[in-house]
């Protein structure tokens, strides 16, 4: 699969990032400095859930970023949003999907949009741009299923703003997400299923003494239903690319 033999390339580049970085200079830029960056990028990557087994994304898939920290504070906001064919079983083939509350449906092919909006507040560790926080994540989508919100924590290793290659990466889990979902099935019945959400993020950023750089990343993220039959997961799994902006 492409997605994965890009994401090995990334992931190698940030193996050279990582024993590479200290072969530039670091301009003192601590965690006591005041600093803000904006990063807009394109996720290359695939989505599998009920209704696809390999969501290649289309060219409407987005990835906005930004984020602030003074002192030993910071904040964090992305946005992103995967979308993907829902054919998987060849053209002509109708979608079948696994519903939440249990046996199958079906559906004609269509643009699915997986949107996703998450903040934290995090604070340093102590250690060189190393914090730990809270967040907040919030899923949607354009098709019939539950909108997913709750509160997690992780810890995050954030970009030097010093010129280089500059590696960055982070872990976040929300351990009880949930939203309203109505069946499809008679009687219709009011459910609030609940789901377990890992996010994985790292890559690096390659930038200069001026305030625009590079940044490329791979990004995972595990949802899974407690309660719920095993069908109903969803894995996401994004090579992404990118600009972003030192304000």
């Amino acid at each position: 699969m492409k997605v994965r033999f890009l994401s090995g390339i990334v992931g190698a580049l940030v193996v050279l990032a990582l024993g590479g970085s200290t072969c530039f200079a670091d301009d003192g830029d601590g965690s006591h400095a005041a600093t803000a960056a904006f990063e807009i990028a394109r996720p290359v990557g695939d989505v599998y859930n009920e209704r696809t087994t390999d969501g290649d994304s289309y060219p409407q898939a987005l990835g906005v970023r930004a984020f602030a920290r003074m002192h030993a504070f910071a904040v964090w906001f992305d946005y992103r949003r995967n979308v993907y064919l829902t054919e998987s079983g060849g053209p002509g083939t109708l979608t079948q999907y696994a519903r939440l509350e249990g046996g199958y449906g079906t559906a004609v092919p269509f643009l699915a949009r997986e949107s996703s909006f998450e903040a934290r507040a995090e604070r340093a560790l102590g250690l060189r741009d190393v914090y730990a926080g809270i967040g907040f994540d919030k899923t949607w989508e354009n098709y019939h299923y539950p909108s997913l919100r709750g509160f997690g924590a992780g810890v995050e290793k954030r970009a030097s703003d010093a010129p280089g290659i500059r590696p960055f990466g982070s872990a976040y889990y929300y351990p009880w997400t949930s939203g309203a979902y109505t069946t499809e099935t008679l009687p219709h019945r009011e459910l609030s299923p609940n789901f377990r959400i890992l996010k994985l993020d790292y890559g690096f950023r390659v930038q200069g003494r001026a305030p625009v750089y590079f940044v490329a990343g791979y990004g995972n993220e595990f949802r899974r239903a407690q309660g719920l039959p095993a069908q109903i997961r969803f894995i996401r799994s994004d090579l992404s690319l990118g600009l972003g902006a030192r304000l």
